[in-house]
């Protein structure tokens, strides 16, 4: 099983960061599991591109496209999702109906110090995600508030309702990739 984690934070010590990291742990060690966490390297998108795609571009495309699943975390920025996870489902979705991004399970999870975590961030990013034709996993939803206060110095979060909340994600995840195999069979 491959799985991409794709940070919406690039803040050194990003909680969102941390947490895709902590799902990480969580997965068997046969699956291949990799955070992206540098997304303000990917040029904003322009249709122009398609031509002569920008290498970072072409490289996350090829990942995600490689990937059984997605997992998305993204901080609450104005009551939405940041820029760069917008731009990069933007470069995701292309070419439109065949993007790397398209049918893909996406799991959506996020961290915010606030006192509602990534409640809205999460509902507009449910909503770009039915546009772009995306797989979306509806449950669990992870929204980790106050999170300054439940990760650890190594980073793992300390939560023990979010702990089983990110394991009940990862079993889920399993269970759509050998559901997948059964139907490509």
């Amino acid at each position: 099983m491959q799985i991409v984690g794709l940070s919406g934070s690039f803040r050194s010590g990003s909680y969102n960061t941390k947490l895709l990291r902590f799902i990480g742990t969580l997965f068997d060690e046969d699956a291949e599991y990799v955070v992206v966490s540098d997304l303000d390297q990917l040029p904003f998108y322009a249709e122009t591109w398609e031509s002569a795609l920008p290498a970072y571009a072409e490289q996350l495309r090829a990942l995600v496209a490689d990937a059984d699943a997605l997992i998305i975390a993204s901080p609450e920025y104005n009551h939405s999702y940041t820029p760069v996870i917008k731009n990069a489902i933007d470069w995701l979705s292309r070419p439109y109906g065949a993007g790397s991004i398209t049918r893909k399970p996406v799991a959506l999870v996020g961290a915010s110090p606030s006192l509602y975590g990534t409640i809205r961030a999460q509902s507009h990013l449910r909503q770009v995600l039915h546009g772009v034709d995306a797989d979306l996993v509806t449950r669990p939803e992870i929204f980790v508030n106050d999170a300054s206060s439940k990760f650890d110095l190594q980073g793992n979060l300390t939560d023990e309702v979010g702990v089983e909340l990110t394991k009940a994600l990862v079993a889920r995840l399993y269970e759509l990739e050998v559901s997948d195999r059964r139907l490509t069979a």
